[in-house]
């Protein structure tokens, strides 16, 4: 953002004569900023942008010189290596309190709007500064030019304590302190204009405006408007057309696709992530555009970049959250689960739990990067949380029953049970309840909280499947049939290769009030009910018919009609 734009700023201070570098080895790309003391923090902002100003207007004289439009990749090169240097100064300033979204950008102004002010002010002696040793005997660990309120001082915590930086309260005035002083004379040795050419000057990206194209607008794009000149806004115009053009294309590209009917829903999920994914691209160039080739400034710089970069984080919370939905539902038809299965729950759950862990954190530090500090917004998260249960206690605590169902396991999709007063066959087990469809075909839900408290008779999860029931035999039956068809029974029930011959009982049980009773207990081995019901079909049938064969008959209860009252008054 820097580059060719500083071109143009040493364009229009041609006549300034740079100080001698004291405090900077050029020949040392990595030479960090020296702030052991007020000293040096001071005279190395100062020496640091007089040289970069004097190697940029090197460059800027060779460029106008030649009949290129853009710069050569030499010039580019020594560009760079002079924007690298002007960091070493812009590392001088405190910039926490300046929201981190804009600190790129607003440090250059504030650089450019400090160096205007010491060019016009009568500084002390350097030797009159206090070095390392001088502050060390000091009880305040800070030092103001005398006359002004610009304050070197030590940062006491954070990344950068025990350095001596401009304050964070100066560099907050540096708007201020410009406007107040901006009509003084420059002193000798000053770098004039430089902070009113750019900021108010052209474009400076090398494969954008050519500079010379800028150096040679007409006088009417130059007006200003809300303190930015004409062909800036025109600029915002096309930037924030064509970027509206773009999602109106994707969108109505995305539409086509979801509306397409040989789309499937996974795939309508997963095109519904295009808009905000083309947001988490856009919104970046967007600002870069307006920031380093338009070069926004001021008021409406704040405005429009801080907007922008709230509504990307806003949106980024939102694309984590929906794709976590749709990664989830990828992963259970991949890994072909029931989509109402514990298994394809869990798998949900877990990745809204990460979704929820992640949004937190970026909106946690999309804040910072917007200014709000980060304590405020954990608090307001932990207070609304608390709200949030207090007023969804119920729906807490079936989230819970559902966990421990997802959990225990006490019974899965398709299993028979029952469970208070109800009987059916589990269809779905979600966050809030688990539904049951009875076996007349009625769906039944019950919340989860209510259900893991409750006893279930998971009937699926028998390893066998016992049969226990009488067969009435008619009082008239001759003893000599009775003993040997129940031997009959007990060896067909035994034939059978699905029942256990451990458990079998068929014997002569009790005298019914109908009939003589006999007792049938057995165990079937089957995998499930299906094979049950054939089973126990097949065997019934079969005692049907052997009893058939052996002439027995099956007691049936004999109703006795009521006496009709007139009757019974006559008795009486």
């Amino acid at each position: 953002m820097y580059k060719t734009i500083a071109l143009l700023v040493c364009l229009l201070s041609l006549t300034a004569l740079p100080c001698r570098a004291e405090n900077t080895d050029w020949n040392n790309p990595l030479q960090p900023a020296d702030t052991s003391s007020p000293r040096n923090t001071l005279k190395g902002f100062i020496t640091t942008l007089n040289e970069t100003h004097a190697r940029l207007m090197g460059v800027l004289k060779n460029y106008l010189a030649a009949p290129d439009l853009y710069t050569t990749d030499e010039q580019e090169a020594a560009v760079d290596y002079a924007q690298n240097k002007a960091e070493l100064a812009k590392r001088t300033l405190d910039l926490s309190e300046v929201p981190a979204a804009l600190a790129g950008q607003i440090g250059y102004y504030r650089i450019l709007q400090l160096k205007e002010i010491l060019d016009r002010l009568d500084l002390p002696p350097m030797d009159s500064v206090p070095d390392a040793a001088a502050m060390a005997d000091k009880e305040f660990k800070s030092w103001t030019i005398p006359g002004t309120e610009i304050t070197i001082a030590r940062v006491e915590q954070g990344p950068r304590a025990g350095e001596y930086l401009f304050t964070p309260e100066t560099v907050a005035k540096l708007p201020a302190f410009y406007q107040s002083i901006r009509h003084l004379p420059y002193k000798p040795g000053a770098t004039e204009n430089w902070y009113e050419t750019y900021r108010y000057g052209g474009a400076g990206m090398r494969d954008f405006i050519p500079l010379k194209w800028m150096m040679n607008l007409p006088p009417w794009m130059t007006y200003r408007i809300f303190d930015q000149p004409v062909w800036r806004w025109i600029g915002v115009f096309i930037v924030v057309g064509f970027s509206v053009l773009i999602l109106s294309l994707i969108n109505r590209l995305v539409k086509v696709g979801i509306q397409k009917e040989s789309t499937s829903a996974l795939q309508r999920s997963w095109l519904q992530l295009v808009i905000p994914l083309t947001l988490l691209a856009l919104i970046p160039f967007v600002v870069w555009l307006l920031e380093s080739n338009l070069r926004i400034s001021g008021h409406v710089l704040r405005i429009m970049a801080l907007t922008l970069w709230a509504i990307f984080t806003l949106n980024l919370t939102w694309t984590v959250w929906l794709g976590s939905n749709v990664i989830a539902e990828t992963i259970v038809s991949s890994q072909e689960m029931h989509q109402g299965s514990i298994d394809s729950q869990l798998v949900r759950l877990g990745l809204r739990l990460i979704a929820m862990i992640l949004s937190v954190a970026i909106l946690v530090i999309g804040a910072q990067q917007l200014g709000i500090p980060a304590y405020s917004v954990v608090a307001g998260l932990g207070v609304g949380g608390i709200a949030v249960a207090l007023a969804a206690r119920d729906s807490l605590a079936n989230l819970l029953g559902s966990l421990l169902i997802m959990f225990e396991k006490p019974f899965r999709v398709g299993h028979w049970i029952k469970v208070q007063g109800t009987e059916g066959i589990v269809e779905s087990i979600g966050f809030r309840s688990t539904r049951i469809r009875t076996f007349y075909d009625s769906l039944v839900s019950i919340p989860s909280n209510q259900l893991v408290n409750s006893t279930v008779d998971n009937m699926a999860m028998r390893s066998h499947r016992a049969v226990r029931t009488f067969l009435r035999l008619r009082y008239d039956t001759p003893e000599e049939k009775i003993e040997p068809f129940i031997d009959a029974v007990r060896e067909l029930i035994r034939s059978n290769e699905y029942t256990l011959e451990q458990r079998l009982q068929v014997a002569l049980d009790d005298f019914g009030e109908h009939g003589i009773h006999i007792l049938v207990n057995f165990l079937f081995d089957v995998p499930d009910m299906q094979t049950e019901k054939r089973e126990r079909q097949r065997l019934f049938l079969a005692i049907l018919k052997l009893a058939e064969d052996r002439g027995i008959e099956f007691a049936v209860p004999v109703k006795i009609p009521e006496t009709p009252p007139d009757i019974a008054d006559s008795a009486n």
